[in-house]
């Protein structure tokens, strides 16, 4: 099978030039046999090529190293992995040993290499920012009433990086910080705008930066990772637990006809439902047809 997918998709990913490469087609081969057997990192990997007779068939006797195997699933496969294995999947439909009649599928929690004290919410953060944002305007009105300078030109109106019911940002902060430090070059002595300058520049300004870098992650999720910040945070399914435990993790949508894996999808949604029509999408992206029946549980 893997000799028949097309090489020129792998060797793409090859720049050229300096040493001699190994065959990425035996690496191709000597990475998938590694998974079925449940070998899964590239030391244990170059090792098996040292020690177990199948890997030595596979590879020819060629003893690539641990960072030669990683390099080549971290680079190569990265970028390749929906042509090499959806060009599977067409010779497979060619030989007749599938067809797309009937999709079974489903969804499973894989739970990621990140322990449960590395979250964060979409909620506090929200709380955090909305409480900082409070004493950020609280802030700038003391220095409002303190400079009577921009009491003459604003009058009763607060400063324009306040403005009526507008959200203050890190972008607003850094304006404010400016026009301090010009003031301040007038008014070097000014105790009060160089503590406003300090609270600032210290605590306000990598707060606010902090929640904005979150919010940015989250995007529409509740939660997140710091160890491993693409992670959700879902209730995993476990013997020991009625309702399982809550741990990062994604959620791996796979589709299959005749025990064959035919679609997968990654999701960072904890529920079934608001993955199947993405899960099709990525099918019919790579296939160019939809399966004619789906079936699926009731989530």
């Amino acid at each position: 099978m893997i000799n028949s997918v097309d090489r020129s998709i792998l060797e793409a990913q090859y720049e050229g030039g300096g040493t001699s490469a190994y065959d990425p087609q035996m690496l191709l081969k000597v990475l998938i046999y590694a998974y079925t057997q449940r070998i899964f990192t590239s030391r244990q990997i170059a090792k098996a090529l040292r020690e177990n007779v199948n890997f030595m068939w596979l590879s020819g006797m060629n003893r690539p190293n641990f960072r030669t195997i990683n390099r080549f699933r971290g680079k190569v496969m990265k970028a390749v992995i929906n042509e090499v294995f959806y060009g599977i999947i067409d010779q497979l439909l060619e030989m007749g040993m599938i067809d797309l009649q009937s999709y079974f599928v489903d969804g499973t929690k894989i739970e990621a290499n990140a322990h449960k004290y590395s979250f964060t919410w979409k909620k506090s953060t929200q709380t955090y920012k909305a409480r900082l944002q409070e004493k950020v305007k609280t802030l700038l009105e003391q220095i409002d009433e303190l400079e009577a300078e921009e009491e003459k030109e604003y009058g009763d109106r607060d400063l324009n990086e306040m403005g009526e019911g507008k959200e203050i940002d890190s972008e607003k902060l850094n304006e404010v910080m400016e026009k301090i430090n010009q003031r301040l070059k007038n008014d070097t002595d000014n105790k009060d705008l160089q503590a406003a300058k300090k609270q600032i520049e210290k605590d306000f300004l990598p707060r606010m930066k902090k929640y904005e870098a979150y919010e940015e992650i989250l995007g529409e999720r509740n939660s997140f990772s710091k160890i491993d910040p693409d992670a959700t945070f879902m209730r995993m399914k476990e013997d020991h637990m009625k309702n399982g435990q809550l741990k990062a993790g994604y959620n791996v949508q796979v589709g299959t006809r005749n025990q064959f894996i035919l679609g997968y999808s990654l999701h960072q949604r904890p529920g079934d439902t608001l993955c199947l029509q993405e899960h099709l999408e990525k099918f019919y992206a790579n296939m160019g047809i939809y399966p004619q029946d789906v079936i699926a549980d009731a989530g």
